[in-house]
């Protein structure tokens, strides 16, 4: 595969090989997929459904349609959060 680097990067990649932080600049790419694999392979999607959800629920309290949360209301919430990032974890 080849890809089309912009100059900033490829002079960014030439300066970390002269440097020594990396043998070449397939190791500063190789380096740099593994970074970006780690930081997203651990995030959790949040599904469409969920956002529409949070759209909604500001949209009705800008409406003022709004009610004092009570501290079941946050237990139930927290539950279901973790039951739904279980499910997420579970389902790699």
């Amino acid at each position: 595969m080849h890809s089309e680097l912009s100059p900033l990067t490829e002079e960014y990649l030439a300066k970390v090989v002269a440097e020594g932080i990396f043998p070449s600049k397939q190791a500063a790419l190789e380096a740099a997929v593994a970074a970006l694999r780690e930081k997203t392979e651990h995030s959790i999607p949040v599904p469409a459904e969920h956002l529409a959800a949070v759209e909604e629920g500001i949209r009705s309290a800008d409406a003022g349609r709004t009610r004092e949360i009570s501290d079941a209301d946050w237990q139930r919430l927290r539950d279901s959060v973790r039951e739904r990032a279980i499910s997420q974890r579970d389902k790699r």
